[in-house]
């Protein structure tokens, strides 16, 4: 895999886990509030961690690590994901794989020659305007993602659906929209993630308003108990 970056410790990017982070370059999506766009543009502008140097540090973290979560860019781009998550597995480490879920064909493949413990799945907006809101050419990228959320679902793996949110992006009736979608593919849980003001590919997304904090909390509980909201510090929020 093209590793293009290494956090050797988080509390938060695996719950329940103490993991590591490595991310690879390259992504098939260029949705504007994307926090990584030196992997998504021009991952050889990162260090390079090779194959060797990963599994020399897994080695050592062994007892004091318990997962590996891959992220990006987009991971599944890589031809030998299924190869690497199952090395790391079989060194007894829990895989959790970052994903955009465009590439369900790739998430069969990992699931069918490696296996994976934990998918973190990105649903970025309502079906009839994900190519606006991502930047994707491709017509059924929308149902191309729900393949990949029910091919998580059905194999057993902790699932965790979540929503980038900005105002400028996706109001509470875009929101509205896409949890009825969800609901009718059988998700129970959904994360609505806090826009991060840091370098992003559009640049004026920070200088908008989006929700406060109380705010999309107080949305996340209309829609229901399965929806929450993740912070900027990675953890799950509860205002009042």
């Amino acid at each position: 895999m093209d590793f293009r970056g290494l956090v050797k410790f988080t509390l938060v990017d695996y719950p329940g886990k103490i993991g590591c982070i490595v991310f690879s370059g390259g992504c098939n999506l260029r949705c504007p509030f994307c926090h990584n766009p030196c992997l998504v543009f021009d991952p050889a502008s990162q260090p390079r961690v090779t194959e060797q140097e990963f599994f020399h540090f897994l080695e050592r973290r062994k007892g004091l690590l318990e997962g590996v979560v891959f992220s990006g860019g987009e991971p599944l781009l890589q031809p030998d994901a299924p190869e690497i998550v199952g090395r790391v597995r079989e060194m007894g480490y829990c895989a959790k794989i970052d994903t955009n879920g465009t590439l369900p064909e790739r998430v069969e493949a990992l699931l069918d020659r490696a296996g994976a413990d934990a998918f973190g799945i990105d649903c970025k907006a309502p079906k009839e305007r994900y190519c606006q809101l991502t930047g994707s050419r491709d017509p059924e990228v929308a149902e191309k993602v729900y393949r990949s959320i029910a091919l998580a679902q059905a194999s057993g793996a902790e699932l965790d659906i979540r929503t980038t949110v900005h105002k400028a992006l996706l109001d509470e009736a875009a929101l509205g929209v896409m949890y009825e979608e969800l609901k009718a593919a059988g998700v129970e849980q959904w994360t609505l993630q806090q826009y991060h003001p840091v370098e992003v590919i559009d640049d004026e997304l920070s200088a908008k308003e989006t929700f406060p904090d109380a705010e999309l909390v107080h949305i996340a509980r209309r829609f229901g108990a399965g929806v929450r909201v993740r912070g900027l510090t990675g953890r799950i929020i509860d205002t009042p």
